[in-house]
């Protein structure tokens, strides 16, 4: 029999996204000197991010540089895009972070503390997929791959061609920074800040939306197992106090958990929103830019980019469907139990579990956008449409 997972468990991914950038947002206890080398790492990857990210933006606004040349224009635009990406989300991140760790502490609370109830509840069901796991990994090889391809690169040239060329300094990034790194210096310097910038951009983009899943799981399985607990009631007219009793139970788990809902939504919803045009901007970029560059080692890395943006925000939007099917269950739970055994106060109360239970909870920017399947489909739909734009455009 599987072993049931915990509570960190849940957490563990999402926590670690940023522990490894030196944030820790549970402030777990650690001695004095681990605490100040996370403090320093993470500045360092603050001052990187800003750092790089107005070289970014500075490069985009000399549009002379760019003009005339697709390939170039569509990658400034995909460092941009995915620059301003992860910017938006680490500020509404620490905006909300002392809402989130709240959140994560009711939620805490609230997991079922033995391993019968775990088993009760199916917690491992809640828990990321295989799938979605391989995606996370998948992405992570990508970037690194993608990050450490240059070195590589530049080191074997100029080994298997010792003496018959220079060394090729090969940076993760184009953009020209305020100093020279075609120097040993210069460029171990360079690919220092590229190296903690891309970090940053990749940690605070998946935690985020780890942090999202694991939430969202947890709301999903609380309704799960009220729909549970409601389709396995019976009722009968001779314990009539006891299954009205047992309603109002339910209707004020029901209520707790609305209102871990509306606390994920203010947290998360408007990020996702605007998430969602900027990531089918990526995604349109990535389209075009491994069109242009073809086969080789550069248009590889893009496309395998692309499908892993892609099923990022597939993920996300898979948690934003189990929500809404989770939630709705309740209402179908309450109309196929035998509810007709009950006595007439019973099913009077019903009604009312029934009419709240048939409004879904969702994910979204105060009901502009959902997040769902459906939201993956219009993502998807706008990025074909960009691209398709874009091609005509530059008459590719």
């Amino acid at each position: 029999m599987a072993k049931q997972r915990t509570y960190k468990d849940f957490t563990f991914m999402a926590n670690t996204m940023f522990q490894t950038l030196g944030y820790d947002l549970m402030d777990s206890p650690r001695p004095w000197w681990q605490k100040l080398l996370l403090r320093s790492y993470f500045l360092l990857c603050i001052v990187s991010n800003c750092y790089e990210a107005c070289f970014v933006t500075y490069r985009i606004l000399q549009w002379e540089s760019v003009a005339g040349s697709p390939s170039k224009i569509m990658r400034q635009a995909l460092h941009f895009f995915y620059m301003f990406s992860a910017q938006l989300k680490f500020v509404t991140f620490m905006k909300y972070r002392k809402e989130l760790r709240l959140l994560n502490q009711k939620l805490k609370d609230l997991y079922p503390s033995s391993e019968s109830e775990c088993r009760e509840y199916n917690v491992n069901r809640f828990y990321l997929s295989r799938t979605t796991r391989y995606v996370l990994f998948f992405y992570y090889f990508v970037i690194v791959f993608m990050a450490l391809g240059p070195l590589l690169q530049s080191c074997i040239v100029y080994l298997i061609r010792y003496g018959k060329v220079e060394f090729l300094y090969l940076r993760i990034f184009p953009t020209q920074l305020s100093f020279n790194t075609e120097n040993p210096l210069g460029y171990v310097l360079g690919y220092v800040i590229d190296f903690t910038y891309s970090q940053f951009i990749v940690n605070v983009s998946l935690g985020t939306d780890l942090w999202m899943m694991c939430v969202s799981s947890q709301i999903s399985m609380h309704f799960a197992y009220l729909a549970k607990i409601l389709g396995e009631y019976c009722p009968s007219e001779e314990k009539e106090q006891l299954d009205c009793q047992f309603l109002a139970s339910l209707v004020r788990r029901h209520q707790v958990i609305l209102s871990l809902h509306k606390d994920l939504n203010r947290v998360f919803g408007l990020l996702l929103a605007s998430n969602l045009f900027i990531t089918a901007s990526l995604l349109c970029c990535m389209a075009f830019y491994t069109v242009v560059e073809g086969l080789n080692t550069e248009g590889i890395s893009y496309m395998m980019l692309f499908a892993s943006v892609a099923a990022q925000f597939y993920m996300v939007s898979s948690y934003g469907q189990m929500l809404i099917d989770l939630s709705a269950n309740i209402a179908l739970a309450a109309y196929e139990h035998k509810w007709y055994e009950g006595g007439l106060r019973y099913r009077k109360d019903l009604v009312f579990v029934m009419a709240r239970a048939q409004r879904p909870t969702e994910i979204s920017a105060k009901g502009i956008i959902i997040i769902s399947f459906d939201t993956f489909k219009t993502l998807m739909s706008i990025t074909y449409r960009f691209y398709a734009v874009i091609r005509q455009i530059v008459g590719k």
